[in-house]
């Protein structure tokens, strides 16, 4: 792959340069965070032959506005179409080097079990988003958390994303993610004030 040159705000690099297995995103509305991550999974599938994703709501169906939109909008913003080839049903992305996004619910126990066999024609699972990782239970997490195991080829690495707004202080994200130091996990904060392209009217 030629290499693409995409605008990106300064916050977020410490996201772009770790290799943790979680990354645990904490921002408003308006801070960048999921359009920033859209597009770092769309440079990275591109990059990394073996790497594929899968895109987690609580509600699979909300995926199609939310991580599949917001995808599909990173991909024709860098200008890399014609690397990736769009499944409206189900939802997919397939890049030209055999990576790929797909979706998933955990909204019932019919859908946590389909997380169980998810398996890719070309490399592992290797990359979870979860986008308004609020709405999950830790249970659902756990179940997400153990699907990304067994040995790796060089270079490539597990890595978990969880994306959201905050809701409470006792919510057990904080409790698992922020309140005890681990050096398995990236925490990130970010706001409309740290996002360089928040335009004026919207501030």
């Amino acid at each position: 792959m030629n290499k693409i040159t995409v605008p990106f705000n300064p916050i977020f690099k410490p996201v772009h340069q770790c290799k943790k297995r979680y990354v645990v995103m904490k921002g408003s509305a308006g801070s960048g965070k999921s359009v920033d991550t859209a597009q770092l999974y769309i440079l990275r599938l591109m990059r990394d032959k073996g790497r594929n994703l899968v895109c987690v709501r609580k509600s699979d169906i909300t995926n199609r506005d939310s991580t599949f939109a917001e995808l599909e909008s990173a991909i024709n913003r860098m200008g890399v179409g014609r690397a990736w080839r769009v499944t409206q049903s189900p939802l997919s992305f397939t890049c030209i080097n055999g990576n790929k996004i797909i979706f998933r619910g955990v909204n019932d126990n019919k859908q946590r079990e389909k997380l169980k066999s998810i398996t890719f024609a070309n490399g592992k699972l290797t990359d979870v988003w979860i986008e308004e990782a609020t709405e999950l239970v830790q249970q659902d997490f756990e179940i997400i958390d153990d699907r990304l195991r067994g040995e790796l080829p060089d270079g490539l690495f597990y890595q978990i994303k969880l994306t959201f707004n905050p809701v409470s202080s006792s919510h057990w994200i904080k409790k698992v993610f922020f309140d005890i130091q681990d050096d398995n996990v990236l925490t990130h904060q970010s706001t409309y004030l740290t996002n360089r392209f928040c335009d004026e009217a919207y501030r």
